[in-house]
């Protein structure tokens, strides 16, 4: 009979409800502004007979979910890029004045001097 072992993958983040800690506390953090911002809809409001809060609270969880989501994609550094430079808040052109190219071959360099074929014997 073989045993089995468990083993812990240590290069792979711990993961609660398919999530990492830094992505619950992201959703935490969600819930508790969706919260807020659907307390904030009159109660007067109704979207298809729901209560205006209540599709406020379900639109912005879902929007949460799928931005936490992302970040599994994506480092937040790349969609924050991609966004900016989408929406041409960035500029892209990146040469404010024209520069002298310098000169090649530099003439401070010194090359070694090279050997030559004379330092070598033919066999016959």
């Amino acid at each position: 009979m073989s045993q089995m072992h468990k083993v812990i993958v240590m290069n792979k983040p711990l993961k609660v409800f398919d999530f990492t800690i830094i992505q619950l506390g992201l959703m935490f953090f969600a819930v508790l502004l969706a919260f807020f911002a659907a307390s904030q809809v009159p109660k007067e409001v109704k979207i298809n007979g729901m209560p205006g809060g209540v599709v406020t609270f379900i639109i912005l969880i879902c929007i949460a979910m799928a931005l936490v989501k992302m970040s599994e994609v994506k480092p937040w550094s790349w969609w924050i890029n991609m966004f900016a430079y989408k929406m041409n808040v960035v500029p892209t052109v990146w040469m404010p004045h024209p520069e002298a190219a310098p000169i090649y071959p530099d003439p401070t360099i010194i090359e070694p001097k090279k050997r030559g074929e004379a330092n070598y014997v033919e066999a016959s």
